[in-house]
Parts: C-alpha cells; structure tokens; sequence
C-alpha cells in the first residue's frame, strides 16, 4: 500500500477524481449515447509491471509520463488512457523479441511495427526506453521491437534517487522525479497537460521536507535558456487554464476545476527556478 500523500489539495481534486471514475462510462448528447473513452488505472499498471517481471526487463521498467501518477500517493488524477513504461534501451536492443513473445504468452498483443501492447481486456500500453542523455532523442531497439529513447528522460532516471522501487516489483518515479519529467517534455500534442500534472504535484507535495530541494536538484545542471523554457511553457499552461477554462488540450482541459491548486504550484516552482538562478 502506498503512503498517504502529506499535503491534500482542495476540493477541486476531489470534482475531478470523481470526474476520472466517471470517464470509462457513457454520457447522452442529444439522442446520441456516447461512449467516454476508457481510463487506465494503477491496478492495470501494476499488472503490467508484473508482466515485464516475466520478461528480460525483469524489475527494470519504470512508471513514466501520465502514469508516473500511479506510483505514488496523489490526489492529482492521471486522466489517461494508456499506460507509459520506460525500459532500458540495452535490454530492448538485446532481447526485443523476447519481450514481446513473453507478454504474448501473457495475453499481450504486440502491435507490430509499433511499441504499443493490448491487454486481453482492451487495455493498451506503451514502451519506451531510456539510455545514454548525451545521445538525446532516437529510435532504439530492434526489428522486433522499437522504442522511442528520449534524452530528458533517461537523464532524470539516469538519477538513482529519481525513481523508488515498488513492493510488486518494477520502479517508479518519485513525486520530484515526475514534476521534473513533466517539466522537461516537450510537445505540442498534450503539452499543456504535462504542465499542469507537474504544477499540481508542486501544489500538493511542496511544504513537505525535502522535496523542493530534491526537484532542484534534478532541475541543476540545465543551462540557463532551458530553465528560461521551463518557466515560459509552465507560465503559458497556467494563464491559459486561468484565462479560458473552456480550452481543450488532448485531456488537459480535465484540470479546469482547479486552476487555484496550478497557480499555487506555479509559484513554488518560480519559487525553486530562483534558486538556481542565484
């Protein structure tokens, strides 16, 4: 069982777990019935875990993107519907086959030519990889299995205290390390989203001890102009969900309720940023 988190937002995280829970459900509009896409959920991320247990990746896979939120005690809800899973690139690179014929024989069905997984369920799931950060971003991997390698990832869990392992088996990232990830990705498909995630995690676990340090800490080391970045993108996901809370963004308009909760969490990162600035 994970702690309890030690800081607890208002209300507003409250409308939207509620909001998530509802999400695999239908709604009517007009004389139409709707179906709401499915929701992933940490049980089936931890039966993915397990899964790779079984495979070369072993204990090696990690909880990353949207799903770095199951590995840790939040309030803040995923609001995803897939399930994101860093391996080393090495081990892919080695044995790709193997792994995709061992979550087979698991009921995972490889979509070929992608790195994309379906559950016996419908459930989907995604791999990436992580390796070396100087070679930053490329494709890596094998015939039988490809994987996208992104550098700013694999430099946060390239930090041994970025990730925690978890009773049943795999890692995941530390609440530090999953704002510190989110910071760093960049994209304009759900970009906002990636900022709002780590803005409301700054809200919720920002007066615990520690914690800030530990996310300047892994922020350290980045020039000045990234850091410059990091503060404009999150500065731009709060005004826009404070400006216009009717905005839609690939599942980011989700985080409309708490604006209050991204504001707070943006000031204790320009709060952070001006550490290492000095």
């Amino acid at each position: 069982m994970l702690p309890e988190a030690s800081g607890t937002l208002p209300t507003g995280l409250g409308m939207l777990q509620e909001a998530a829970a509802r999400l695999s459900g239908f709604y009517a509009e007009g004389a139409l019935l709707i179906r709401m896409p499915r929701m992933a959920d940490r049980d089936f991320a931890l039966r993915v875990l397990s899964a790779l247990r079984q495979t070369p990746v072993g204990d090696t896979a990690v909880l990353v993107g949207s799903s770095g939120l199951f590995g840790f005690a939040t309030d803040v809800p995923a609001l995803t519907e897939d399930i994101d899973i860093s391996v080393p690139e090495a081990t892919v690179a080695r044995a790709g086959g193997e792994i995709v014929e061992a979550l087979r024989r698991q009921g995972f069905e490889h979509d070929q030519g992608t790195a994309t997984f379906i559950g016996p369920e419908g459930d989907v799931f995604d791999l990436l990889g992580h390796g070396e950060p100087g070679e930053g971003d490329h494709i890596g991997g094998t015939e039988a299995l490809r994987v996208m390698v992104f550098g700013d990832l694999s430099r946060v869990l390239g930090v041994p205290t970025a990730t925690v392992e978890l009773l049943g088996g795999g890692r995941a990232l530390t609440p530090a390390g999953f704002v510190v990830s989110k910071l760093l990705t960049e994209r304009a498909h759900k970009g906002t989203k990636d900022k709002l995630q780590a803005l409301l995690v700054l809200a919720e676990r920002g007066g615990e001890e520690g914690f800030q340090q530990e996310v300047l800490e892994l922020l350290r080391g980045l020039d000045s102009v990234r850091l410059d970045d990091i503060r404009a993108e999150a500065h731009s996901a709060c005004f826009v969900l404070q400006r216009d809370p009717a905005f839609t963004d690939a599942g980011a308009e989700g985080y409309a309720p708490v604006a209050e909760q991204v504001d707070a969490g943006f000031r204790r990162l320009l709060a952070i940023l001006e550490k290492l600035d000095a």
